[in-house]
């Protein structure tokens, strides 16, 4: 139970808008069932932006009603009305998830069916869905050339400290060379809270990291717990199928605000801000990734001898605990190492929603519990959001699959990106076209579509 005074929470429940479910809450379950049905778009990258715009389309359809609400996009001079601003969230949620993965449309348009039979049938209720499809289709015009669909291929090197595939899946390529360019939506640029470099390779401190996940994150580790091990693959969700460690966050999410009792119009901006602090800090975590290119424990443990460090010893046949592989072998990811994309994200989101806390009610305390797909439901209670953060992150250590100062300054890069959209407007760094712009380039969009699939 969340420590927060009694009349706070009160306060907040006769504050709630509609009798119905809450639009953000369901529309972000709706968004975690389609993360795990489609396979070909599963990587953490697509799922951070797929919330992030659809977060901002729901986030958008409340403030565009609101007596001096602040949208994120500017959507020119358009006159909002009177409308239902559960139904344009709905809406607006649809039409952005039902562009990325028109795959999901029939479940898609069954949960629109679902949301929308809960609101009276009146005129603002069709004013809603006008202006939700409006939302939706101008911030799905505004990222469709943001970069997310870039391919270049990325070329191994075999130099001493650079990435190359995990030896044990040698089959692996590169995934996300082009992530870290994609167009960030809150920050100024993707080298924005760039962390610095990483310990040298002949440094003390790379020593320190090699020795610790040499003994704590090997397969038979005489030094981690069980508990460790719980913990590693309690947080994983690497392989496809599970819908990216976004599945486990966005349960977060959806579980913190539950316990706070927050209004709708609190959840929008909630959920809205950490999915713009988690798709940035994404961003710049691939940026760091490919900008400094540092192999895995895997390749860094067995061509120790390659490292020039006299604290380090090689062991060829070093095996991590591993990512776990469900039916399949556990693996490492097949992305460079530094910094911890796991521990970017989680802090970016569980700091965000810290700051929420603070906006709302002063205080941060609380306490929840988290159920992990990974471990047959098995759950994990934290006391506070600090404490996932560090255990999220810690999580890839025990793995074996990172080194310690991937998930330390992973973490100090997002807490900093959460920090930042905490303390400033909430609107896009960088100006767009306004609403009526987009639509149109939107509409332009769908008919190339068309005669693409026509011919």
């Amino acid at each position: 139970m969340p420590r927060l005074p009694t009349i706070t929470v009160l306060l907040a429940l006769c504050l709630s808008q509609t009798t119905q479910a809450d639009v953000v809450i369901e529309w972000n379950e709706t968004a975690s069932d389609v993360l795990v049905n489609n396979i070909d778009k599963q990587n953490p990258g697509m799922a951070s932006r797929t919330l992030a715009m659809m977060n901002l389309a729901i986030h958008d359809s409340f403030a565009m009603g609101q007596s001096g609400g602040q949208t994120f996009y500017d959507y020119g001079q358009m006159s909002s009305g009177s409308y239902s601003a559960s139904a344009a969230a709905a809406q607006a949620a649809f039409t952005v998830l039902n562009s990325i993965y028109p795959d999901q449309q029939g479940m898609l348009q069954n949960r629109l069916s679902a949301t929308m039979a809960g609101i009276a049938d009146s005129t603002s209720k069709a004013a809603g869905i006008a202006m939700g499809s409006m939302i939706g289709q101008s911030i799905v015009a505004r990222r469709n050339s943001d970069g997310y669909d870039s391919n270049r291929q990325y070329i191994p090197s075999n130099e001493p400290g650079r990435w190359r595939p995990d030896p044990l899946n040698p089959g692996q390529e590169a995934w996300g060379p082009d992530w870290g360019n994609v167009r960030t939506f809150a920050l100024e640029s993707n080298r924005q809270f760039l962390p610095p470099p990483m310990p040298a390779l002949d440094s003390v401190e790379y020593a320190n990291a090699f020795n610790e996940v040499k003994e704590l994150g090997a397969l038979n580790s005489a030094t981690r717990t069980a508990e460790q091990t719980g913990i590693g693959n309690f947080w994983a969700y690497d392989r496809v199928g599970m819908g990216t460690p976004f599945q486990l966050y966005n349960q977060a999410m959806r579980t913190i605000a539950t316990e706070l009792g927050n209004t709708e119009v609190q959840n929008a901006e909630m959920f809205a801000k950490a999915a713009v602090a988690a798709a940035d800090a994404g961003i710049v975590a691939w940026n760091a990734k490919f900008e400094y290119d540092l192999w895995r424990p895997v390749t860094g443990i067995r061509e120790a001898d390659l490292d020039g460090n006299p604290l380090t010893e090689a062991d060829p046949l070093w095996i991590p605990l591993g990512a776990p592989g469900g039916e399949g072998n556990n693996f490492t990811p097949p992305f460079p190492t530094y910094i911890s994309g796991h521990a970017t994200f989680g802090a970016a989101i569980f700091e965000s929603l810290r700051e929420s806390m603070l906006e709302f009610y002063g205080t941060d305390e609380i306490t929840f519990t988290l159920y992990s797909d990974e471990l047959m439901g098995a759950g994990r209670t934290f006391n506070s959001l600090t404490d996932a953060i560090l255990e999220n992150g810690r999580s890839r250590v025990y793995l074996g699959i990172h080194w310690n100062f991937d998930d330390t300054l992973g973490q100090e890069t997002g807490r900093q990106i959460a920090q930042y959209i905490a303390g400033r407007p909430f609107t896009a760094a960088v100006p767009e076209p306004s609403g009526f712009a987009l639509i149109g380039i939107a509409a332009i969009a769908t008919l190339r579509r068309r005669r693409r699939h026509i011919a």
